[in-house]
């Protein structure tokens, strides 16, 4: 992603009993509980992952603010799971216009989630959990956390770094938790609990069905769709059929028009405006 650059209460208790029982052998009432939750989950509604990357001044009155409200409150039954980010992260002192806007946005039913990079891994593990608490200390109505740049190598170290990022979140209390690499991303960070949804896609181009269903040694067809996010972004006009087949393999997505050229440090920052095809997308998502 580019580097300035989620309904019931028994849903919410899932995510957190689908993540923490993978890690032991569960008893045979966690075991059902667990049956249960998946169930659930598995027959959710897609729902988007917007990455509102807008400074929201003026909150009562912001264009940008206001109408991705207003679409939530008009499609009440999609779920919208909304990225705030203040400073490439929460910034070390608290601005009063994003508390305002953290709190508008959940009263229009959206959940939060807060910005952090981990810089593909290169950050050390406790000034990420440092951000993670900073996160939670100036914007305490923040639910949950947005991993950018996560790591991707395909080894055991890589993915138990990420893991134990997550955990700290959890811990903390933050949900949902999702992760972002923009690369292709190996199963094991599935299998590790990395993150309650990894993005498996990004860029200018709808993924291909084939690779997005995974169905192969080392792809994510092992994993359910609620565990996948799709962004996209240059698109220069709103297609519903690839948005039809993103839905059977990946329970969130976002497309938008704004471009992004990969590698040009002076290209635009596709994120820092809302999408003109949140409409069309909300209405194809309201669908049975």
């Amino acid at each position: 992603m580019v580097r300035c650059h989620l309904p019931v209460l028994s849903f919410v208790l899932g995510m957190f009993a689908y993540t923490a029982l993978r890690a032991d052998e569960p008893s045979a009432a966690a075991r059902r509980e667990r049956a249960m939750q998946f169930h659930l989950r598995a027959q959710e509604r897609t729902g988007l992952l917007v990455p509102l990357y807008v400074y929201p001044a003026d909150i009562h009155t912001n264009r940008v603010f206001n109408r991705l409200i207003d679409l939530k409150r008009r499609f009440e039954t999609v779920p919208f799971w909304v990225i705030v980010n203040p400073a490439s992260g929460s910034g070390k002192e608290v601005d009063a216009n994003y508390t305002k806007a953290i709190d508008r946005l959940q009263g229009a039913g959206c959940v939060v989630l807060g910005y952090l990079t981990t810089s593909y891994g290169k950050r050390p593990a406790a000034e990420v959990q440092g951000v993670i608490d900073r996160w939670l200390k100036m914007y305490p109505r923040t639910q949950g956390i947005f991993f950018d740049e996560m790591i991707y190598e395909d080894t055991d170290a890589a993915a138990k770094y990420q893991a134990a990022l997550n955990r700290y979140a959890k811990e903390a209390g933050c949900w949902p938790t999702v992760a972002n690499p923009g690369a292709e991303t190996p199963g094991r960070y599935f299998a590790a609990d990395a993150a309650d949804v990894i993005v498996v896609h990004e860029g200018k181009d709808w993924p291909d069905e084939t690779r997005l269903k995974g169905d192969y040694f080392g792809g994510n067809a092992d994993y359910p769709p609620f565990t996948r996010a799709v962004l996209v972004h240059s698109q220069p006009k709103f297609a519903p059929q690839p948005l039809q087949m993103v839905r059977r393999y990946a329970r969130w997505v976002y497309v938008t028009e704004d471009r992004y050229v990969p590698n040009d440090p002076t290209a635009d920052n596709p994120w820092d405006t809302l999408s003109k095809y949140l409409d069309a997308v909300c209405e194809q998502l309201a669908r049975p």
